[in-house]
């Protein structure tokens, strides 16, 4: 009968060579890649969705961004705004997005669209550098005044 020793020392081999063999590559992007974001109170804050995603270190570089931002609220499922772009690149532990690539930003009341952007979900901001342009769907009241 093998000592407990043994048996020990086969099963820290058996699950050493079980980590080595189910290790997930880098190497090649994740095609379809989704995730989501949640409140500390559980409710969904963000979905994004993208045709590739190439996960870094502290980053993944995806494709065909397609982020839909909710209000974060129990009783509100209905997303608040819609952000598009071709690429972008993650920054999960800030949640920032960034890209150089054009945007356009689509809700209720305005869509917006340019490049070099950024948008940063704590204060549910979108910031864009270049080419920018505007369309207000909401009545802006005594505007110019």
């Amino acid at each position: 009968m093998p000592s407990l020793k043994t048996l020990l020392l086969l099963l820290v081999s058996v699950a050493t060579v079980l980590a080595e063999t189910t290790r997930v590559s880098t190497d090649k992007p994740v095609v379809n890649f989704s995730t989501s974001t949640f409140t500390p109170d559980g409710h969904r804050a963000w979905l994004l969705r993208a045709s590739e995603a190439q996960p870094g270190k502290d980053r993944i570089e995806v494709s065909e961004l397609t982020l839909a931002i909710f209000p974060g609220k129990a009783d509100e499922e209905k997303v608040e705004t819609m952000i598009l772009s071709p690429s972008a690149v993650v920054l999960p532990a800030a949640s920032v997005i960034t890209g150089d690539s054009t945007i356009r930003v689509l809700n209720d009341e305005f869509e917006a669209s340019g490049s070099n952007w950024r948008y940063t979900h704590k204060d549910k901001r979108v910031t864009i550098a270049k080419n920018v342009r505007v369309t207000f769907y909401a009545e802006l009241k005594e505007f110019l005044k």
